[in-house]
């Protein structure tokens, strides 16, 4: 994945060597020599990350990520830090003032490149679940402190070795887990630690690919633990994160360092479910009518389009159902629009309940409905119909003032396809637009026949039975 990458770092050979690192992986690298300089360049250029080199002079590597991580303009970027320490105390410090990751520089080239690379992979997914470009708003939750509700992480702590006991220990966390080799990754678990130099490759890549391939609600985020030394096969580490691990830790274990390695994952981790609860809930709202609950006009039309392209591989019928309210305007003027919103609403649940798994009811206007009928011939779709405009006419909704409650009745256009090799000759949209025509057409007939009634697009009316009629409580 490539991006654009600011290279902070007052020594010169180690910018060159970082540059043409970068570089040949394809990315864009810009390039500061003074850490006050880091700001407006990331302000103007807007590049996806600052690899910061810990001994930066004049602001120092801790209060460039604090800046950068507080100002509109730049918080963007992700903060990459690169250090010469083997301190895991100054990691913690670095990743609490806003660091994204800290690499030692005793890193592998390629590992060096594999993290960074899974920091600009969580970015994009980040900014595609925000329907965002970056740069120009950063994704919260990269680096971000979790908020005072956020209840303590999860963890589940994987090894072959009985330190693994010491760690859970260590770690100010109220239940840790500590699990085998052989163990499968326990529900409910937010982040895995694994040991990877005492569970071994084959262990560690397996544990790390089930993680990533479960669903984003169950599934851990992943840090890995090696000792970077010849224990540890280099190639693991690369392979793990291309599978998925969300980060790694050098060993030997530090309490401070891999508590704040985990709270960076897990304030990730809930910052991915946030912000994909929070595009479920805007999908829900966009396809969904705010006041019945039925499905919109946004949804239904595309809905049939597909509908009809599905009865031709099927060689099966579509039908529609074009409902509008019967004097809903007296309902309105009489009792005001609170009440008519409540008659909606109650019409709404009726449709929905009396539909089943039948059809999908929306509401495309005013007082106007739209019922989609897969698979409904002209029979079963008049029978569905004529249940509907009988479950309408028999709903009473409470509401002040009018105390035998409100009634109303619907009037129902029926339109259906139910030869599809005859409409070899026009698009799934042809159809669509001919099919609501008829049933609009259909509709301003039943109105024109007395309103309360059934009629499909052939003009034959489906009549009411005497035990169908119900006296109204209110009509205009």
């Amino acid at each position: 994945m490539t991006g654009r990458i600011l290279i902070a770092d007052d020594r010169f050979a180690s910018r060159l060597m970082l540059s043409a690192l970068f570089s040949g992986a394809f990315y864009d690298v810009m390039q500061a020599d003074r850490s006050e300089d880091v700001g407006a360049i990331v302000q103007e250029d807007q590049p996806g990350a600052v690899l910061i080199s810990d001994g930066i002079s004049g602001l120092g590597a801790l209060a460039l990520c604090d800046s950068l991580r507080g100002g509109d303009e730049t918080r963007h970027a992700l903060r990459i830090v690169l250090t010469d320490r083997a301190d895991a105390t100054r990691c913690a410090m670095l990743i609490k003032a806003g660091a994204d990751e800290v690499i030692p520089r005793s890193c592998s080239d390629a590992e060096i490149l594999a993290r960074v690379r899974r920091l600009f992979e969580y970015r994009a997914r980040m900014s595609d679940l925000t329907m965002q470009e970056v740069p120009g708003i950063r994704p919260a939750g990269l680096a971000e402190a979790a908020g005072a509700f956020a209840p303590p992480p999860r963890v589940a702590i994987f090894s072959g070795d009985a330190r693994a006991a010491d760690w859970a220990r260590a770690l100010p966390l109220p239940a840790v887990k500590v699990l085998g080799p052989a163990d499968a990754l326990p529900p409910g678990v937010d982040l895995a630690l694994l040991d990877a130099d005492s569970l071994g490759r084959d262990a560690t890549l397996r544990l790390t690919a089930r993680a990533a391939r479960l669903d984003q609600e169950a599934g851990p985020e992943v840090l890995l633990a090696h000792s970077g030394h010849g224990s540890t096969d280099p190639s693991m580490v690369i392979e793990a994160l291309d599978y998925g691990a969300g980060g790694v830790m050098t060993l030997p274990f530090h309490a401070d360092e891999a508590m704040a390695r985990l709270t960076l994952l897990a304030d990730r981790r809930r910052s991915m479910l946030r912000t994909r609860d929070q595009l479920r809930h805007g999908l829900q709202s966009a396809l969904t009518d705010p006041l019945t609950g039925l499905y919109n006009r946004r949804y239904a039309l595309p809905r049939l389009d597909q509908l009809i392209r599905d009865s031709r591989t099927r060689d099966a019928p579509v039908a529609v159902l074009m409902g509008d309210l019967d004097h809903f305007k007296w309902v309105n003027d009489t009792f005001g629009h609170p009440a008519g919103d409540a008659v909606l609403q109650a019409i709404g649940r009726c449709l929905s309940d009396t539909l089943g798994t039948s059809g999908i009811a929306s509401r495309i206007g005013g007082e106007e409905f739209l019922i989609l009928l897969p698979g409904c011939a002209r029979a079963e779709a008049s029978a569905l119909a004529r249940r509907l405009r009988l479950a309408v006419a028999r709903t009473c909704v409470p509401y002040p003032g009018a105390p035998d409650g409100l009634q109303v009745t619907m009037s129902i256009g029926l339109a259906t396809l139910d030869c599809p090799a005859a409409r070899q000759f026009r698009t799934p949209e042809e159809d669509a637009s001919r099919l609501l025509t008829r049933a609009d057409q259909a509709l301003y007939r039943a109105k024109a026949a007395g309103r309360d009634c059934v009629i499909s697009d052939f003009r034959r009316s489906v009549r009411k039975a005497p035990e169908d009629v119900l006296p109204r409580v209110a009509s205009g």
